[in-house]
């Protein structure tokens, strides 16, 4: 009788751990869903804004496809209110009564692979398939899009307040890509390629390209990059940091006011 009682107690709980998997399973399609509806907003931007792109020559995205985002999206509501809290802990093979920490770092388990999952699966590849296309438009078009790097909003603090340090990727924007110009949180998380720029807001940077193309609307989105890149590295104490203060943004208006007596003249003697 006890051998068939223990039996009995170890296919339940086996069933149990089966019930948590897939509700884990759901929760990630969910996540998914999350991303793919996501990158169909920046596509439907970037798709309208190509119809008519005007004079400007920047599309401003502030959209942050990134763990961290999505991340703060699933836990915002279970942190404030501590029945929705029990459920999370629980769907996540946790005690209603472990610590925010611990909950979190589970979570974060999940949603990285539900990255993954989004990434490798036909729907995902068919959307980054569909967003590269955009972005190879907007170079023909010459029309620079405009995101932030990294995402800075409240999950940074949530982590911070349990005491977790992030890694770069968790913070990472999936939209980040070679012909995009990149606002990065600060100097130190800049680069060359993709470029990421600081010291501006992305509505700031789209300003600065706006200005720039109006000042020689013969300029390439390549070019752009290039003058942004030039201004931002010279001279000061660290030669690499690709920061814009109004130094480097008026050195980008230099730039671009001798670059177009080049192209004119270029153009006399053609």
């Amino acid at each position: 009788m006890s051998g068939a009682l223990a039996q009995r107690q170890v296919e339940g709980s086996e069933s149990s751990e089966r019930q948590a998997q897939e509700v884990r399973a759901q929760l990630r399609e969910a996540m998914v869903e999350r991303l793919l509806s996501g990158m169909e907003d920046v596509q439907d931007r970037l798709a309208r804004f190509l119809k008519n792109p005007g004079r400007l020559g920047a599309v401003n995205l502030t959209l942050v496809l990134s763990e961290s985002s999505l991340t703060y999206e699933v836990w915002h509501e279970p942190s404030a209110v501590p029945e929705r809290r029990a459920r999370m802990a629980q769907t996540l093979g946790l005690s209603p009564a472990v610590d925010d920490a611990s909950l979190l770092r589970a979570l974060m388990a999940q949603v990285h692979q539900a990255f993954g999952e989004f990434q490798a699966s036909p729907a995902g590849r068919e959307a980054r398939r569909r967003y590269e296309e955009l972005l190879a438009a907007c170079e023909v078009a010459d029309v620079l899009p405009i995101i932030p790097a990294h995402d800075s909003g409240p999950m940074l603090a949530e982590l911070e307040r349990v005491g977790m340090a992030p890694e770069k990727e968790f913070t990472r924007s999936l939209l980040v890509d070679a012909r995009i110009l990149s606002v990065a949180v600060s100097p130190e998380d800049c680069s060359a390629s993709p470029l990421m720029i600081a010291g501006q807001s992305v509505s700031q940077l789209g300003a600065i390209v706006a200005h720039v193309r109006s000042l020689n609307p013969r300029l390439t989105n390549r070019q752009v990059r290039k003058l942004l890149l030039r201004a931002s590295t010279l001279e000061g104490k660290n030669p690499l940091r690709k920061s814009l203060g109004q130094a480097e943004i008026e050195r980008v208006m230099e730039f671009t006011r001798q670059l177009l007596r080049f192209q004119v003249t270029e153009l006399l003697f053609v």
